[in-house]
């Protein structure tokens, strides 16, 4: 049983291939200014070549659905949606927030994955293990850090959010907070894949006609859109 994961939320994006028998055969992960539509179809395609398969020979997609960056989202879903219909395979949704959980599920304490929102906030949700301590959150990062100091409890940060806030996280979270070294807090697409593969298992499927990104919040276009038509 083989899980090709895609992730395309962030900057950093990628592709890894994981088998049930196997493990990891395979990770492309890159943080470049290039967008996701000219990296993501050549990453996939390095990892079926170098392992010798192909496309065909995946048993299911998993992709990344959000929260991220809108248009990244909006490619990484439509490229697995795509290659699920057209192969009539499995194609399944994780977002981002429950990636990251998975990453680091075995810290003991709390994970706080971090994705940058821009103007202040973060998109976040807090994770014991694999079990969801709170809902996904779209919230400034200083609410974010007062509801940390609560919690009495270790709390790991990772995601693209932990560099922009490093000094705040430092400075109001000097008792609790754990971050990785820099390469580190960044989302491994085999932990995309390694997750797809539970979901598998567990019967945990989308359906690649219906399956959407997981936003959080409308896109600046939305709103800027929706603030003009209502003058």
């Amino acid at each position: 049983m083989k899980v090709l994961g895609i992730d395309t939320s962030t900057m950093t994006g990628g592709a890894a291939l994981v088998s049930k028998n196997e493990g990891l055969i395979g990770e492309y992960v890159l943080n470049i200014r290039s967008t996701h539509s000219e990296r993501v179809i050549p990453a996939i395609q390095a990892i079926l070549s170098d392992a010798e398969l192909n496309l065909s020979d995946i048993d299911a997609f998993s992709v990344v659905t959000g929260p991220g960056s809108f248009t990244g989202l909006r490619i990484g879903v439509a490229t697995a949606k795509s290659f699920a219909y057209a192969l009539n395979k499995s194609v399944i949704g994780v977002t981002t927030l429950e990636a990251f959980a998975w990453q680091y599920q075995f810290f003991d304490g709390l994970i706080c994955p971090l994705i940058d929102a821009r103007r202040e906030e973060v998109y976040t949700q807090f994770f014991a293990g694999l079990e969801p301590v709170t809902e996904p959150w779209n919230k400034p990062i200083r609410e974010v850090i007062e509801w940390c100091k609560l919690q009495n409890n270790k709390i790991i940060f990772v995601g693209d959010g932990v560099q922009i806030n490093y000094d705040l996280i430092m400075d109001q979270g000097r008792d609790f907070a754990v971050i990785p070294p820099i390469d580190g807090v960044v989302l491994r697409a085999s932990s995309v894949a390694g997750l797809g593969l539970r979901k598998l298992e567990l019967g945990q499927i989308d359906q690649a006609l219906t399956l959407q990104p997981f936003y959080l919040r409308r896109s600046e276009a939305e709103i800027k859109w929706m603030s003009k038509t209502s003058l």
